[in-house]
């Protein structure tokens, strides 16, 4: 171990060394570094006129996965014209359109035939809308829909044909299928909440009408589905209420919630600055570090607009979720201020300016690298992330962090040591005035009151300049942890949270829920709720083949009946739904397959009839007549849950692997559902390799394989901590807390190593090496966390699930982080923390402090400098 121990002091002597000449050259030159640093801040600031913005469910699904590689292919392969043959299981997308959800404002049945003339009423209403394009001028609906045989298509504009108002009146509604001019619908895509008896439906709380318009023409599309939102939210009626949305409703309600939600930051930088400046304000008026506390705060706002600007250069598009990260970065910030100041509140007043900034450097330095450092390469690690929304919050946050980091370390270095310039002049802090001492002033016999607000001298011992903020705290944290029966306590407690959060990572969920990304307040709410609950959420899955096969052939055909068959074994496929060109080809009366020549003029034929027109977006041929690609579909079950919907996905795909034909699996919810199958990995290799540079930092700076191995487990307990304990808080895991997860480390660690490095720089017996590292550490660790904790409050008043959510997960590693540095961490070093040497003097000095309006004195309040510990010397 000595080896370890003399390693250790090498490596903190050349590290000392290095960190206490560069404190030196900074207060040489203190205000040509602070003018330099802030030129390039916000030279860099400029970076941000570049910034584009990426909005849209899709930065929180993976990049490159299966299901967009065949969205691409599906594009390739197939051609589709919606302004003539729109067939919605044909779209290699959701598609381009406005659906309106209406139910009766009583709750009662919706199939009332007295409601009619009201429904007619709201699609001529929809049907009207009129939008505005610069070019072509004015246009509705009947110019720019899709089309089906001439015709526009609305998805449930069969209600008001004869026949349904027909059989609605004669109580004969087929449910779940219904057959509408000799086809079979599945009128649970239509009606919705209905109640069925005998396969007929008696009753109905809801309609759904969607029209379509042209995907070709999306510019204008779009304006026409702009147009109907700002007119159907306009729409009022006695018996009937609506709920609304158009196909980019998701992405335009998501940002919108994220973007209002920014508004925050300006109530919390405020907060920053009162909290910070509050807590310095300890001391005389000479003494006082309020300045300091509002310099901090700047130099962390200037690292934000800087790292924004330069990223934004590089290319990384903003996300919605990087509007929490500058709420972050001021936690980040703040802590690591007060750990400067708080190795400057141990320098002696006696010394130079510039040999104090150096000292400061030496021990501190050290301490705010290791946590920079490990912060930045957790980040770098997340950077690789397949999801956009962790990849380019990871590239924000993570040069946010290195910004904070250089910035203090310049900047902030030469702030302090104007600071402490000021100071050694005996000038006030606010007035810039010489200031006389309080002896001066008393023996004047000055007032009370121009004594407390004039007096003032360079503080001579850490008590004297530190705040009750940085006092109390630590003291009672002291007598906590070195006193045996609290120390029980500490065990007990641990050893519950161990368990429950072990048992919470066991019941661990995964999934997104599409309404937890925007507002309850929203129109997409309402109605995405109403979607999910009333109406069916089947998918049609289309089995696609790439590639010329020759379908002629009987044992192609065969093939493709032993594909369907595998795939419809799923219980969560139907078996009686199959939309299949072939089948329905080889059922007709043109289908010839004497020859390839004639297999392909009979299809052709069959193609352009009233039955094969359903098929016609589903067989491509090249110039040369062959067909070089095709598709049948299938339909699943109605299924909600994000781990139902990930599992059907890769067993429909298990299923097509099987084949022996070049065929791949297809649905536009696919998309979606990658991200249920890849976070689980991606986070676990995430951590792993976080975790792994935790130890690789740790062993670098503080190579004491104790120290590393207690960092480690450590961050690991508080990770447990905070995944086990957001089951209770009902978040599940998804790539928004993803992010979250990933931030843990970096906050993990921050504590637990200010900790560890104070111990292994105290000297003397354990006892006295906590309680030196609690004086050290103590109250940056709790500055720091409060600190955060105000800089992420404003978001548990947000109404977007993106920063509520980070909210959530901030204050579960706030307090996991606090309790394990503070309590745990001194309580495993004062029993089994590496001892090398101690010296006979060190023992507590026998002082009267003041705490809960009493007289104490601290060797009554504390244990015996002798402890009986084991392992105590």
């Amino acid at each position: 171990m000595k080896m370890f121990y003399k390693l250790q002091q090498k490596v903190e002597n050349w590290f000392g060394h290095v960190f206490e000449t560069y404190g030196r050259f900074v207060a040489r030159n203190p205000l040509k570094i602070i003018l330099l640093i802030v030129f390039i801040n916000i030279g860099l600031g400029f970076g941000l006129l570049r910034l584009e913005q990426e909005s849209g469910i899709e930065q929180y699904t993976p990049t490159d996965s299966t299901a967009s590689k065949n969205r691409d292919q599906i594009r390739e392969l197939f051609t589709i014209d919606t302004a003539v043959n729109y067939y919605q299981q044909s779209l290699p997308d959701l598609g381009l359109f406005a659906s309106v959800i209406i139910e009766r404002k009583d709750g009662g049945n919706i199939l009332d035939s007295s409601l009619w003339a009201d429904l007619t009423a709201l699609y001529d209403f929809i049907n009207t809308t009129t939008a505005h394009d610069s070019t072509i001028g004015s246009f509705t609906y009947v110019d720019i829909c899709a089309k089906r045989s001439s015709a526009c298509v609305v998805e449930g504009d069969l209600i008001f044909s004869t026949s349904f108002l027909a059989d609605m009146g004669s109580g004969t509604i087929s449910f779940p299928t219904y057959i509408y001019q000799g086809q079979t619908v599945y009128i649970n895509r239509i009606i919705g909440g209905a109640q069925v008896l005998n396969n007929m439906t008696t009753s109905a709380k809801a309609l759904k009408l969607t029209f379509n318009v042209e995907s070709e023409r999306s510019s204008l599309s779009r304006l026409w589905e702009l147009a109907f939102l700002k007119k159907i939210s306009t729409y009022s009626n006695n018996q009937l209420k609506i709920k609304y949305a158009y196909s980019d409703s998701l992405t335009e309600e998501l940002s919108k919630n994220v973007t209002g939600d920014i508004v925050f930051f300006s109530i919390t930088f405020t907060l920053m600055i009162m909290f910070s400046s509050l807590t310095l304000m300890g001391g005389n008026c000479v003494a006082n570090r309020y300045n300091l506390g509002f310099a901090g705060i700047l130099g962390t706002g200037l690292a934000i607009v800087g790292s924004f600007g330069l990223v934004s250069l590089c290319g990384a598009k903003f996300v919605d979720i990087v509007g929490a990260m500058p709420f972050l970065i001021l936690g980040i910030g703040v802590d690591d201020m007060f750990i400067l100041l708080s190795g400057l509140a141990d320098t002696s007043s006696k010394d130079s300016v510039e040999d104090r900034i150096g000292k400061t450097m030496r021990t501190s330095g050290i301490s705010v690298t290791i946590t920079s450092v490990t912060d930045v390469i957790a980040f770098c690690a997340g950077a690789a992330s397949v999801f956009p929304s962790v990849r380019n919050f990871s590239w924000y946050t993570g040069c946010a962090i290195l910004f904070c980091y250089l910035n203090y370390m310049t900047y902030y270095i030469g702030c302090m040591t104007i600071n402490e310039k000021r100071v050694a002049k005996n000038i006030h802090f606010c007035t810039c005035m010489p200031t006389k001492t309080r002896t001066d002033m008393e023996a004047s016999k000055q007032s009370k009151c121009k004594i407390f607000c004039c007096a003032g001298s360079p503080h001579k011992s850490r008590d004297e300049i530190e705040g009750p903020i940085e006092k109390y705290p630590k003291r009672l944290v002291k007598r906590i942890v070195l006193f045996k029966p609290t120390q029980i306590v500490i065990c007990v407690i641990f050893a519950v949270y161990i368990g429950f959060s072990v048992w919470g990572t066991t019941g661990f969920q995964e999934g997104l829920d599409i309404r937890d990304l925007v507002g309850k307040d929203s129109y997409y709410y309402d109605f995405y709720d109403a979607d999910q609950n009333m109406f069916s959420q089947s998918l049609i899955v289309s089995l696609n083949i790439q590639s010329e096969v020759n379908y002629r052939l009987e044992s192609t055909f065969n093939q493709l009946v032993s594909l369907v068959t595998n795939v419809q074994k799923d219980s969560q496929v139907f078996d009686d739904f199959l939309l299949s060109w072939i089948h329905a080809y080889r059922s007709s009366a043109v289908f010839d397959q004497t020859s390839d020549a004639l297999f392909i003029s009979g299809l052709q034929s069959f193609l352009s009839t009233a039955q094969g027109n359903v098929f016609v977006n589903d067989v491509m041929f090249d110039t040369s007549n062959k067909i070089v690609g095709s598709r049948i579909h299938i339909m699943t079950d109605s299924i909600t849950s994000s781990n139902s919907q990930a599992d059907l996905m890769v067993r429909i795909r298990e299923s097509v692997e099987s084949s022996s034909l070049p065929v791949f699996a297809y649905s536009p919810g696919f998309i979606f559902f990658e991200q249920y199958v890849q976070i689980l990995p991606q986070t676990l290799q995430t951590l792993g390799i976080c975790v792994g540079v935790v130890f690789v930092v740790t062993a670098i700076f503080m190579p004491l394989p104790f120290m590393i191995v207690l960092v480690t487990v450590t961050v690991v307990m508080i990770m447990v901590g905070v995944i086990g304990f957001i089951k209770f808080w009902d978040l599940t895991l998804s790539s928004v807390t993803m992010i979250h997860i990933i931030m843990c480390v970096g906050f993990c660690i921050d504590f637990s190593t200010h900790m560890c490095h104070a111990f292994v720089q105290a000297e003397g017996n354990r006892n006295v090496r906590v309680a030196q590292a609690l004086d050290m550490a103590g109250g940056p660790i709790f500055n720091g966390a409060i600190s955060t904790v105000i800089g992420v409050l404003m978001l548990a008043f947000s109404s977007s699930y993106v920063f509520f959510s980070f909210f959530k997960i901030m204050l579960l590693v706030m307090v996991f982080g606090l309790i394990h540095s503070v309590f745990l961490l001194p309580l495993i070093l004062a029993y089994i923390g590496p001892q090398y040497k101690v010296v006979k003097s060190d023992v507590y000095p026998v002082k009267e402090i003041t705490f809960d309006g009493k007289q104490n004195r601290l060797e009554h309040t504390l244990p015996e400098p002798k402890p009986d510990y084991p392992g105590a010397e």
